[in-house]
């Protein structure tokens, strides 16, 4: 199917199936319906990016769950739901960590990135170190360079010791802030009430100070709303402190005062529309703005590679939790998604075979209202919300959907414009051949 694409400033025709994009002459673009499709006379600049660096995307991802533990209390928190009660005493011991590292690193070609999550992970120091250091050791022996690192954090125990350690190992470095003090004290607190604000902000420039990249995972929630921010004045409060790389999530679960609802999440399609348009213009200049919703669908069509899965949970990606057992992801934890532990002589076994057939099996293509969608193979939506919800492997809710066609038509059309201006296309190209981004975190939230 071809789909036709309109703005004020340009149109274009997209094939939903081949994923090439073709920027429309507004003549032949008014004379066509949303859905009819062009002749090969119109379709005279097609997208192409041969000479672009396919360097977009990591496709394997080891997650330690260091920790099932916390030293803070969000309010929109929904940990509980797949990962069960926290408890101190949940934390991975290093033995566990070097093991799912040795049993993974043996048995792939390519050395996975390794994201450290929790809990808060760094109540684990000394796992995180002895995980690394094991993952040194046998690359080491391999002649193999180290893989990329990442670790999602609410910043507020990282000290000198670990800035140091961040830097040694080239660490991204993805830190939880929602925002404004005012927004993010209301929902991220230390146990006593306090607000997480002025420590995070402090961590975060000590760490920008030492040269550590830093991301910044925000979860936009009804506190945002009726306090009058937006999704586009979120996004410039956090760019503000510094961050280039912003994931900024909707609220769906957790306490019902700040979780969205239908109606609200529908509200925030355009906002995201227009926060996509204004960074992806960051991209011709010297400073970009990496945003995982857009540069994701980029990678789709600079690579051609249509997504025919959700995301990469069982297939690319496995999560190991604190005791050693392996799921495909840390929002997927569950009897029926068991894949073995690291401590089974057998490891990768049976259940390991039997939820990766599943995880393979369970295509968008499995869904009726996925298969309707001209969006389906630029989308990576996340089975998290609505397994919580049911237990099974389900589409994402509608409003979620609206949001994503929404951000995929903000890039298709903004990729026409600067295809059809030769300085834009310049550099917009230099811009994407100069960045070395790491995608395995940046569904991680």
């Amino acid at each position: 199917m071809i789909k036709i694409l309109k703005s004020d400033l340009n149109s274009v025709a997209f094939s939903t199936e081949s994923l090439d994009l073709y920027p429309l002459p507004a003549r032949v673009a008014d004379s066509l319906s949303s859905d009819e499709v062009p002749t090969s006379e119109h379709l005279s600049k097609r997208f192409k990016a041969d000479h672009i660096n396919d360097n977009l995307l990591r496709i394997t991802r080891l997650v330690l769950m260091i920790t099932q533990t916390c030293n803070i209390k969000c309010s929109y928190c929904i940990a509980e739901t797949y990962m069960g009660p926290h408890s101190d005493n949940r934390i991975m011991s290093p033995a566990t960590a070097c093991a799912a590292i040795e049993r993974v690193f043996k048995r792939v070609q390519d050395l996975p990135g390794i994201v450290f999550f929790g809990g808060e992970p760094l109540i684990g120091f000394t796992t995180i170190k002895e995980a690394v250091q094991a993952s040194e050791k046998y690359c080491m022996a391999r002649q193999a360079p180290l893989p990329d690192f990442t670790i999602t954090t609410n910043g507020t125990l990282i000290d000198k010791e670990m800035i140091e350690f961040f830097r040694r190992y080239n660490f991204s470095v993805n830190i939880s802030l929602d925002g404004p003090r005012h927004i993010n004290d209301k929902q991220r607190q230390f146990p006593s009430g306090k607000g997480t604000y002025d420590i995070v902000k402090k961590k975060i420039d000590l760490l920008q100070s030492a040269g550590v990249e830093i991301g910044i995972q925000a979860v936009f929630t009804d506190n945002h709303r009726k306090c009058k921010e937006t999704i586009e004045s979120t996004y410039e409060f956090l760019l503000k402190l510094g961050a280039r790389n912003i994931c900024l999530t909707p609220a769906i679960g957790g306490s019902p005062d700040e979780y969205l609802d239908e109606g609200s999440l529908a509200d925030l399609e355009q906002s995201y529309a227009a926060s996509t348009e204004r960074i992806m213009d960051s991209w011709l200049t010297d400073s970009p703005i990496n945003l995982p919703h857009w540069l994701d669908i980029l990678h789709r069509l600079i690579s051609r590679k249509g997504k025919t899965h959700f995301c990469d949970a069982g297939c690319e990606g496995i999560a190991v939790d604190y005791s050693g057992k392996v799921f495909p992801c840390h929002t997927l934890i569950s009897n029926s998604l068991y894949m073995g532990s690291v401590y089974d002589r057998e490891f990768p076994g049976e259940n390991f075979r039997r939820v990766t057939a599943m995880m393979s099996q369970t295509s968008k293509d499995s869904f009726p209202k996925c298969t309707k969608c001209w969006a389906k193979k630029l989308c990576s939506p996340c089975y998290g919300d609505t397994f919580a919800a049911s237990g099974t492997l389900s589409p994402p809710r509608e409003s979620i959907c609206l949001i994503i066609r929404s951000v995929a038509r903000a890039v298709l059309l903004k990729v026409a414009e600067f295809m059809t201006d030769e300085e834009k296309w310049k550099r917009f190209v230099e811009s994407l051949n100069r960045s070395h981004r790491r995608f395995d975190t940046a569904h991680i939230k």
